[in-house]
């Protein structure tokens, strides 16, 4: 797990990612893009990595800093569509007890009904507050028939796409808000990611989360693995 921040003296929780190997750091395009400048990525963004918690102290969570970025080709804001990204590390991260890369699931076709779990900081209700300590929620992936039909019920959306995004469901109140974006959905019976949170209905109001499917950008990720491995 990676928390992603911004700031230097006072720093604020952005989002949330995985890592992949030494160099790379996997997350939603929509948590890097805001922090392009022309092309380049704002030097105070960064990431905290082997920490439970996301505000770095002396003796818990390692700074990561950053020196390159990949955004999918045809991610779009508007639709919210291949939402997927890469962080490449300015030095490679030193694996350990609290570090390690997230194995991906890049074959298996996942339906409904699928146990998983997801873990991140996001904020723990509408006009609740960022916890520090990290969140896990488990949740059941929901078939895509029954993830449109409960979206449609909920209000205006973009089209979801079953072959590039997979959905979840909990319960009321129970569920993804502002800041879990980016981080991981895991298979709790295969323990590799499955998943980038991506959107959703602000905050957990009982409708289904949204997700980018992993399996449904194999052939990108493989490229990107190709080029920092």
């Amino acid at each position: 797990m990676v928390a992603l921040v911004v700031g230097e003296g006072f720093v604020s929780l952005v989002c949330g990612a995985s890592i992949v190997n030494r160099h790379l750091i996997l997350t939603a395009a929509h948590c890097i893009d805001i922090f392009v400048i022309w092309g380049e990525l704002l030097s105070s963004f960064h990431g905290v990595v082997g920490s439970n918690r996301w505000t770095r102290t002396s003796s818990t969570g390692t700074p990561v800093h950053f020196k390159d970025h990949y955004l999918h080709p045809k991610w779009d804001w508007a639709t919210i569509k291949n939402d997927i990204g890469f962080l490449v590390t300015e030095r490679p991260m030193v694996f350990g007890k609290t570090v390690a890369p997230l194995a991906l699931n890049l074959n298996e076709i996942i339906g409904g009904g699928e146990p998983c779990y997801v873990t991140g900081w996001g904020l723990l209700g509408v006009f609740d507050i960022i916890p520090y300590q990290l969140q896990l929620l488990h949740v059941n992936t929901i078939s895509h028939q029954a993830c449109v039909r409960a979206v449609s019920q909920t209000g205006p959306a973009p089209h979801i796409d079953p072959v590039v995004e997979i959905c979840t469901f909990h319960s009321p109140g129970h569920g993804m808000c502002n800041g879990d974006s980016g981080s991981a959905l895991v298979s709790t019976r295969s323990h590799s990611q499955i998943g980038i949170v991506s959107w959703g209905f602000p905050c957990a109001i009982g409708a289904p989360d949204m997700f980018v499917r992993i399996s449904g950008f194999k052939h990108y990720i493989l490229d990107i693995l190709a080029r920092h491995h």
